[in-house]
């Protein structure tokens, strides 16, 4: 009988306890968010999205809206795509005519509160004509058209420079600051260290290019200004210098001897678009065809902007060298 009082003694000092340190602590755990919402964030293109990604870490949802594949210069946006960017925390694109649909779609249905990145804010472009040589002109550039017209801004693909994708990347960064201050800490550490690998990026393309006997390259369309400046490759040749528009057949006969007359070993096309053109130049002038991607999303590399560019980088070794 003793030691059922005992016990029941102890029971009861016991749900005492456990009753003050409930009524103690629930008070905070009310104030303690069961769950972390993630920003949302949606890119045009994939190596944007990827620098969203990469600088966001777990704080951060993002969708891209062209599909790999795709090419953003014919791309519309499905309604569904429309709804989500217009419910973006952060919304990045290109600007520069390269994604002339998201423009639309952010005078059409941006939100209030919503902050937008153009990739090519602040940064001094390319204009069409200083992407030739004296006397080679593009495809179509004195033709009239929608296309001709598209980049009259200056040349968009600015991503494909690391260096400048640095720039880029501390825009998305503040961008991300500006939307969720609370997290500023981790987006300034993810930064740094992506930083990191853009630079470490730069170094070994440097090297790579300093092997190469020729610089001299001929390319399906301009996507490579950015990065031939930087690294001192020239453009002798464009098939499309507007994309969906063919060269004449004068042009083709003038990049053919371009590529003759400065040993161009490969004709560069793009796995986005249509390579028949591209084909038919490089049989003509006894060249091969290789393909850089500006873009992403096949493998080996995915959705990896770095590994992206190593492999881009491992293509042109195949031409240069």
């Amino acid at each position: 009988m003793k030691r059922s009082s005992g016990n029941r003694f102890v029971l009861l000092v016991s749900f005492i306890m456990i009753s003050l340190l409930i009524w103690t602590v629930a008070p905070g755990l009310a104030n303690v968010p069961q769950t972390t919402k993630k920003i949302s964030v949606v890119a045009s293109i994939l190596p944007l999205g990827d620098f969203c990604q990469k600088i966001g870490g777990r704080h951060v949802d993002v969708s891209v809206l062209v599909p790999p594949g795709a090419s953003p210069h014919a791309f519309e946006p499905s309604p569904s795509a429309v709804a989500k960017a217009a419910e973006a925390k952060v919304f990045v694109y290109v600007g520069a005519g390269l994604d002339p649909w998201a423009e639309r779609l952010l005078k059409a249905e941006r939100r209030p509160g919503q902050v937008v990145v153009e990739a090519v804010a602040g940064i001094p472009l390319i204009k069409e004509a200083d992407e030739h040589e004296p006397g080679e002109a593009a495809a179509g550039e004195h033709e009239e058209g929608e296309h001709h017209h598209q980049h009259e801004a200056g040349n968009p693909h600015v991503w494909l420079d690391p260096v400048i994708a640095e720039n880029i990347c501390r825009n998305i960064a503040q961008a991300l600051i500006k939307v969720d201050p609370a997290h500023k800490d981790a987006y300034q550490v993810n930064l740094a260290m992506y930083l990191g690998k853009l630079q470490t990026l730069d170094k070994d393309i440097k090297e790579v290019v300093a092997t190469f006997s020729r610089r001299d390259y001929v390319t399906f369309h301009p996507a490579w200004a950015y990065f031939s400046q930087r690294y001192g490759l020239r453009q002798v040749g464009v098939i499309e210098a507007s994309p969906g528009r063919e060269p004449s057949p004068g042009q083709l006969q003038r990049i053919i001897a371009a590529i003759k007359k400065t040993g161009v070993k490969a004709v560069f096309s793009e796995p986005q678009l249509n390579s028949r053109v591209a084909e038919v130049i490089a049989q003509e002038a006894g060249v091969k065809v290789l393909i850089l991607d500006p873009l992403g999303g096949s493998p080996p590399y995915g959705s990896s902007y770095l590994k992206l560019m190593r492999h881009n980088l491992a293509v042109l070794v195949q031409a240069m060298q």
